[in-house]
């Protein structure tokens, strides 16, 4: 068993993952045990997860899906919620990967990484509004959680992860996410461990853009590109989704498209229009002026994919 698999399997690791699992809640999975009965004696169950995984008995339950609605009441998005038992071994993982992946990812990218939020992204489209980049790319993934590809990510992970005992119990996770066996296709959302695996793979594209000096700002599967001029918000048009064919992803077309600060345009359910930005807050509509994010930002929350 290799060395980061032990750190994962340590039992103070454990306790923690367990510890946010319980904070967080959710839902029961597939065997319909929910975080209050798992309480009841978790220091045994956390013991008797470690040795599965050790002995190579360790294996993940399928999910439970659930439909939820969007902020667009006539959307839904599709949760593929793992049991808790799997939830906290992910989640221990993802506790051992946070110190492998946060110094490697870049600073375009906001979405569920330690100490960074939503509210710093909107902070960075701010500033890059009064350096004068007022042309918008706002980009949306089509489908992305259902078409991430599998093998390409987990030869990603390969790069930075020298563990293959932890890269196999990853693609187990992975298997069991896929809609059809015969296609490595598809990011269970729900589970703790992939907005991180999100990341992962949408690295790349960080990557590219940084090197193409483009002004980026990336929350999980949505980004924006930011330039001064018409004609060169048209090329990086063409150039995102040249980046995104790359990895075997595409626009959602009805999502995206080309704006201005002036005409306005809706990030992350945060509407900019000219010098102004507008959020919900408790049934109403927050309007700031100027250059700096206002303290009330802090409560309109980050949201998944």
């Amino acid at each position: 068993m290799g060395r980061l698999l032990e750190q994962v399997l340590a039992m103070d690791n454990l306790r923690e993952a367990w510890n946010a699992v319980a904070d967080n809640r959710g839902m029961a999975g597939v065997d319909h045990i929910s975080t209050r009965r798992w309480q009841r004696n978790w220091e045994e169950r956390l013991v008797a997860l470690a040795r599965a995984v050790r002995s190579n008995h360790y294996r993940p339950q399928p999910l439970r899906v659930r439909r939820i609605p969007k902020r667009q009441h006539h959307e839904y998005r599709t949760l593929r919620i793992p049991t808790v038992t799997d939830r906290v071994l992910e989640r221990a993982v993802l506790q051992v990967l946070y110190e492998l992946y946060e110094p490697y990812f870049l600073a375009c990218s906001y979405a569920y990484r330690p100490g960074r939020s939503l509210k710093d992204a909107v902070q960075a489209i701010l500033t890059f509004r009064e350096a004068g980049y007022t042309w918008v790319l706002d980009a949306d993934i089509h489908a992305f959680f259902d078409s991430v590809d599998q093998t390409r990510l987990l030869t990603q992970l390969a790069e930075r992860v020298p563990d293959a005992a932890l890269l196999r119990l990853i693609e187990r996770w992975l298997l069991r996410a896929r809609a059809r066996a015969e296609r490595p296709l598809g990011l269970p959302m729900g589970g703790p461990l992939s907005p991180l695996l999100a990341n992962v793979y949408l690295h790349p594209l960080d990557v590219a853009l940084r090197n193409a000096g483009r002004k980026a700002v990336r929350y999980a599967d949505d980004f924006i590109i930011l330039t001064q001029s018409e004609a060169e918000v048209a090329g990086v048009y063409r150039e995102a989704e040249a980046l995104l064919a790359a990895l075997r992803l595409r626009y959602e077309p009805s999502k995206t498209g080309v704006s201005t600060f002036r005409e306005g345009f809706v990030f992350l359910g945060v509407t900019f229009r000219g010098h102004t930005y507008t959020y919900p807050w408790e049934g109403k509509r927050i309007k700031v002026q100027g250059a700096r994010v206002d303290r009330l930002f802090d409560t309109y929350g980050p949201r998944y994919g």
